[in-house]
């Protein structure tokens, strides 16, 4: 417990505001340190920020190598309330008509029945359902999975159960693939397949036997308890045909039959060219907003004036101006910074790069081969200031991706050969150029996200894996070194005032004495 300082007591002098204003003086090394320490805090903040950026922009480059950004398609049917229909990218354009619906699927079931008004709670032995020799019910049950794989389980249960215990085992085995229900008005346990169509095309889809008796109690294919599975039928071109769902996928289309019709019904597919042009632009849009950011932090002003504020700085203004401060503060921390620099010239060097897409098109009497952005509408602006930022000529772009959207699918994804190489092993340049643009800006993303996270590190790493967090470290050590010197100075200063107080208490004392002497 730190001892009670009672200071002036003898001198007058107010020995605290001194020592305060004398360790002010002495703290100036640890201000300075803990300056530094903000400015490579702002500064690693910065270099994560640019990361982050870069990670978002590796992301969408990753998805834009997928052929759905280039080539979706667009459907429409003719009667969606009849058949609704989706395409995916590999859905040839054109029209598909079916000339009829005849049948949907449905799914198979079976019901069996007890005494109409039992409630769910009956008990097996009361049910009447399966035999309860032995005070057990056993029930087997014979199905098939939706692939047309034979499944068969058999459940034992005590014929004190209840009809809800029937019921709750029979949903309980998934495998089986149906829904167990009993309905207490009717007094009947109904078992639905989930799955649609005929499964067993040799007998019935669902056969319930009484395991006790080796009796079949119920199949799906009694009428009045039981119903097998239907498939769905429609007619193209004069052929019937068949699918165990309602929703199923034929030549990229996934088509969904919602009713019977005997009404030809046409489905058009087509080049959904905006859908394909809105995912490039906001790639590029992506990509632009990356560059702005970089380009800004290398070209924000540094004002020198402005160092980060100290504790003692911070205590004397105001909450306002402490932010107004530290944005001054904080401006120009990676300007110049030869990271965002050269990583910013990797970027420009893609949009003008020859692409090796090894795709050419006939235009007229003209075979052009296909190699470079700008032929697809997509170039820097000609601005230097806006730091090699994309501009889309969308006029271009649309007429290409109508058109051409293989080729232009290769520009932005082709990935080239690996290049030949000389006798000393360095790759000799290909004259069909290199690969395509998200490739290369996938590449220059990982490259630089690697060479900024040697430096501030990936948000949580651990200080001493990267270069900023080790001089952070390090200066950690200092400031506790520093505050342990300050701490000893600061006793050193109390020290010596005390002993100049008992001094002077001493002097007033001998003088008080002396005073008495001569007063008398």
């Amino acid at each position: 417990m730190a001892g009670i300082r009672l200071s002036g007591l003898a001198s007058g002098i107010d020995t605290e505001t001194m020592i305060k204003q004398l360790m002010q003086v002495e703290r100036a090394p640890v201000d300075r340190l803990s300056q530094k320490k903000q400015t490579l805090t702002w500064q690693r903040d910065a270099y994560r920020e640019m990361n982050r950026g870069l990670l978002d922009l590796r992301t969408a480059a990753s998805d834009m190598l997928f052929s759905k950004n280039y080539t979706a398609k667009t459907v429409v049917s003719s009667d969606n309330a009849k058949i609704a229909v989706t395409a995916s990218p590999s859905a040839p354009a054109g029209s598909v008509t079916i000339e009829k619906v005849g049948q949907l699927a449905s799914s198979a079931s079976v019901a069996m029945a007890t005494t109409a008004g039992k409630s769910a709670s009956t008990t097996l032995a009361d049910s009447g359902l399966f035999d309860t020799t032995g005070g057990k019910v056993n029930v087997q049950i014979n199905t098939f999975s939706a692939d047309g794989t034979a499944v068969t389980e058999t459940l034992s249960l005590d014929s004190t159960q209840t009809l809800a215990d029937l019921t709750s085992a029979i949903n309980s085995k998934t495998n089986l693939g149906m829904s167990a229900v009993y309905n207490d008005i009717t007094g009947k346990l109904v078992l639905t397949k989930t799955s649609t169509g005929k499964l067993n095309p040799n007998g019935p889809d669902i056969t319930i036997t009484d395991a006790n008796l080796g009796t079949q109690k119920v199949n799906s294919q009694i009428d009045g308890v039981g119903q097998d599975g239907k498939n769905a039928k429609y007619t193209i071109g004069g052929q019937e045909l068949e699918q165990r769902t309602n929703t199923f996928t034929q030549n990229g289309l996934t088509i969904t039959l919602n009713g019977t019709s005997n009404t030809a019904i046409t489905l058009n597919t087509k080049l959904d060219t905006q859908a394909n042009f809105d995912s490039i632009k906001k790639f590029v849009d992506k990509y632009n907003d990356l560059i702005d950011k970089m380009n800004k932090k290398v070209r924000e002003e540094k004002y020198r004036d402005f160092q980060p504020l100290t504790d003692a700085q911070r205590k004397e203004l105001s909450e306002d101006e402490v932010k107004k401060w530290e944005e001054k503060a904080m401006s120009g921390v990676l300007k110049n910074d030869s990271f965002l620099r050269d990583g910013m010239t990797s970027f420009r060097s893609a949009i003008s790069a020859k692409i090796d897409t090894g795709y050419s098109y006939t235009s007229g009497t003209d075979t052009i081969q296909l190699n470079y952005m700008s032929q697809i509408g997509i170039t820097s602006t000609s601005d230097f200031r806006d730091g090699g930022k994309l501009r889309i000529d969308e006029t271009k772009l649309k007429k290409m991706l109508e058109e051409q959207p293989e080729g232009v699918y290769k520009l932005f994804t082709a990935a080239a050969p690996e290049p030949a190489k000389d006798a000393q092993g360095n790759p000799i340049p290909s004259t069909n150029g290199i690969d395509g643009f998200v490739r290369q800006i996938q590449g220059f993303a990982t490259t630089m996200r690697d060479k900024v996270s040697k430096v501030a590190g990936l948000d949580g790493a651990v200080a001493t894996t990267y270069r900023l967090g080790k001089s952070l470290a390090d200066i950690d050590k200092s400031m506790l070194t520093w505050e342990d010197k300050l701490k000893t100075k600061e006793n050193s200063y109390y020290r010596r005032f005390a002993a100049m107080e008992q001094a002077m208490n001493q002097a007033n004392s001998q003088s008080a004495t002396l005073a008495s002497y001569l007063g008398q």
